[in-house]
């Protein structure tokens, strides 16, 4: 690079990111910045044979744009096989222009992507040929937000053994701060299950679907829902009581068959690490 008089400094360091960043490449930023024959790029890099100013400043953009697709595929590995590497390679190409990365860690780089395929204009011909390709984003993210959630002290069966039996109707459940209770339009979590075990991925069609998506000991899990239990959890993720749930539980299957429910529901959160400790 020429040297600069510092008080240049910052609006080359702006160009260059302008450029670098780019998701079409170089001469379409130098285009779109109103230098399409890159006269002021020139005058701050120079040529060197046999690459011009602008092939070297392509190096770099290349690599910013291939670190973002390798994050990307490892965040979203089941959209990318399930899409394809064309397919995958063009939607985010298409999602960094209108989502481009503003914090400095790449951990965050992907965050919108569900929404950009659910909603964004451009996502449209990609909607069209695989409707269910933002629930499985979600999903996929939810897994990612699931890993780096904070950890809490697991609710126990040694923790309700020690509750007294008038105290079970107040007892205020609480899920672990890695829980998502995701709602789905398609049973994407069929095609992520297929990939997680290697297996070919399979054709959806249409279903409501609600998942559980959690961590627990440095592994993140995730499962359908029936109906009874995502309400039950959604309950929770509201601050229900214990005897809350058990109304809810109730009106569906009656008082006689409710004590075996809840306690079923509850044993089964507690095993799989859904609860957090609120004794």
């Amino acid at each position: 690079m020429k040297e600069e008089a510092p008080a240049a400094l910052a609006e080359t360091q702006r160009l260059l990111r302008r450029l670098i960043t780019g998701p079409e490449g170089v001469r379409p930023a130098l285009a779109e910045n109103g230098d399409p024959e890159g006269r002021g790029l020139a005058e701050v890099i120079r040529d060197d044979a046999p690459l011009s100013a602008v092939d070297r400043l392509e190096v770099y953009a290349h690599a910013y744009f291939s670190r973002i697709l390798e994050v990307l595929r490892k965040d979203y590995p089941a959209l990318h096989a399930a899409l394809g590497d064309d397919h995958f390679h063009a939607l985010i190409s298409d999602y960094l222009i209108a989502h481009p990365p503003t914090r400095f860690s790449l951990r965050h780089a992907g965050e919108a992507l569900p929404s950009f395929l659910s909603g964004h204009v451009v996502a449209a011909t990609l909607r069209a040929g695989f409707p269910w390709a933002a629930d499985l984003a979600t999903l996929e993210w939810a897994v990612v937000d699931a890993f780096d959630a904070a950890d809490a002290a697991h609710l126990t069966r040694e923790d309700l053994a020690r509750l007294p039996p008038e105290g079970w109707g107040d007892l205020r459940l609480r899920l672990d701060p890695s829980v998502r209770i995701l709602q789905a339009g398609w049973p994407v979590n069929r095609i992520r299950e297929a990939f997680d075990a290697e297996q070919p991925l399979p054709a959806i069609a249409p279903e409501e679907t609600a998942v559980c998506v959690w961590r627990r000991d440095e592994r993140v899990f995730h499962r359908p829902l029936d109906p009874m239990e995502a309400a039950c959890l959604g309950l929770v993720s509201e601050g229900a009581t214990f005897g809350d749930l058990c109304g809810r539980i109730a009106l569906e299957v009656g008082d006689s068959e409710t004590p075996a429910r809840a306690l079923a529901l509850l044993t089964g959160w507690v095993e799989s690490g859904l609860l957090s400790s609120p004794l």
